[in-house]
């Protein structure tokens, strides 16, 4: 947040220098703002494919690392304006800035970021070479798109006075986040009816039962694990037992390709993480 802040800083200077400070007011939100803030954020999502990809298995696990990027983030931007605005404005105006950024929109950056990582997380399901390439950059030019769209806005309504054009495009953001909400659940199901089909022989071949199929392949698996006698250990054994369903998918996928994936290397110490915990849980009870 610092870096982009300063980055945004120079550029907005060197805007209002060689052309105006009206201009520079637009340039700063609008330009500036949604490029340097989503590269940022994006190569948090990008490292994680690239240095941890163990824990890196699609377009979902691309939006957790997006959202938690995001958040993190925007938690750090909301103190620098919650100070501003205490010293500008005082108490009123700190009140005011908590309740649009704290309450109306604190779903703006995940949001905006969340496309970067669909894009990343394409690019780690895929096999296709341009595909590894352009998926990314699309999604984070998505990103910088609807961050400029919002940003915009408020700068256009606060520009000619018109607080009802902001007002139309938060219900517009919120049919907008409620469409990406319902994409999510989407991808969640998605995901564990990959997890299921690859898992199914895992319980021919005795490494995993029935029971725990249903678990690991249930939407709230990892909380009635964590909740139940197993505690922590259970939930990791579900983690373990989801990894090895996407990795069997990304090797079958691989393999199809006639491609190398590392994931093929994971699919025998995830057989062994789980045989070991199951175990470690059965000693417990």
């Amino acid at each position: 947040c610092g870096f982009s802040g300063w980055i945004n800083t120079i550029g907005t200077e060197l805007v209002a220098h060689l052309v105006d400070a009206q201009t520079a007011a637009i340039f700063g939100p609008v330009v500036s703002a949604p490029i340097v803030e989503e590269a940022t954020k994006g190569l948090f999502v990008l490292g994680m494919l690239l240095f941890l990809r163990r824990e890196f298995d699609g377009v979902v696990d691309g939006v957790i690392y997006a959202t938690f990027s995001a958040l993190g983030f925007a938690a750090m931007e909301n103190v620098l304006y919650y100070g501003r605005s205490l010293q500008k404005g005082g108490f009123a105006a700190l009140g005011l800035t908590v309740v649009l950024r704290g309450l109306l929109a604190p779903w703006g950056h995940p949001l905006y970021t969340s496309m970067t990582g669909i894009g990343v997380g394409i690019a780690r399901e895929t096999n296709k070479t341009w595909l590894k390439v352009l998926a990314p950059i699309g999604g984070y030019l998505a990103a910088v798109g609807l961050h400029a769209t919002w940003n915009g806005v408020a700068t256009l309504s606060d520009a000619l006075k018109m607080p009802e054009l902001f007002l139309v495009s938060l219900v517009l953001w919120f049919l907008f986040l409620f469409i990406f909400g319902i994409i999510v659940i989407y991808l969640v199901r998605r995901e564990g009816q990959i997890i299921r089909k690859h898992l199914q022989d895992e319980v021919l071949l005795g490494n995993l039962s029935k029971e725990e199929l249903e678990l690991v392949c249930s939407p709230f698996g990892r909380l009635k694990a964590l909740t139940g006698q197993g505690g922590l250990k259970a939930r990791r054994f579900v983690d373990a037992a989801s990894r090895l369903g996407l990795s069997k998918w990304h090797a079958g996928r691989a393999m199809a390709g006639r491609k190398h994936t590392i994931s093929i290397d994971f699919i025998v110490p995830l057989r062994q993480e789980m045989a070991r915990l199951r175990a470690e849980i059965q000693q417990r009870r």
